[in-house]
């Protein structure tokens, strides 16, 4: 039989009540502090595969960040601004990269609320770039994410025409394809082969093999 204890509880008294009063300030105090830290930590971001208006962006397994932005302005004469990046991934603060057209810039990027913050100084001195890209390039330009991706890198296209094929090792003459030039974000490879995604003007994706000696793989240049 379990018998009810009988004993009268102790009253806290002076000293006592008084410790126990600053023990349950002090517990109240640091579970406030957590809940107040908890979101700061958890809004720490890193740097994701996607595109961000007008630049395309992947993260290698390598840990490297991958970019090529391209942008046109203007109606009848039209100004365009196209060049590569590539860096470390820097986690918890700004990735440096090298960016480079005819010349090499140094800049930055990393995550932000809803996207990227990309900073090139001298951004507006990659060819035709002063006519098409912001100011805010040199302290920090805000891209909005439009779309994410599985990207593991970007490749250039080195062929006049690249087939997008079905599979590695096919040979199929009607397929989808690519022009030398395009950049393309890759999804896979596979014995030489790349998988890779094609976004064209119209935000239409396409994806396909395309072979080793159809592509090359981003590399900065050496100053």
């Amino acid at each position: 039989m379990i018998r009810e204890s009988k004993r009268p509880m102790r009253r806290l008294k002076g000293k006592n009540k008084m410790a126990m009063t600053l023990s349950t300030r002090l517990l109240a105090a640091g579970v406030l502090s957590f809940c107040v830290a908890a979101p700061v930590f958890a809004g720490v971001s890193a740097l994701h595969s996607g595109k961000y208006e007008a630049l395309m962006l992947a993260v290698t397994p390598e840990h490297q960040v991958e970019g090529f932005y391209a942008e046109e302005r203007g109606e009848g004469t039209t100004f365009s601004c196209a060049f590569y990046l590539q860096g470390k991934v820097e986690a918890g603060k700004p990735s440096a990269v090298s960016t480079w057209s005819d010349e090499v810039y140094p800049g930055s990027v990393e995550a932000s609320a809803d996207g990227v913050t990309l900073t090139v100084e001298k951004g507006q001195q990659h060819p035709g770039c002063m006519n098409v890209l912001m100011p805010d390039i040199a302290t920090g330009l805000d891209l909005t994410q439009t779309a994410s991706k599985k990207w593991i890198g970007l490749v250039t296209v080195l062929a006049d025409k690249a087939l997008l094929q079905k599979t590695p090792q096919a040979s199929a003459g009607k397929r989808p394809y690519i022009v030398k030039n395009d950049v393309v974000g890759v999804l896979a490879y596979k014995n030489g082969w790349a998988q890779v995604e094609f976004i064209n003007d119209q935000d239409r994706s396409f994806t396909g093999w395309i072979s080793q000696d159809q592509y090359a793989k981003l590399a900065a240049p050496h100053n």
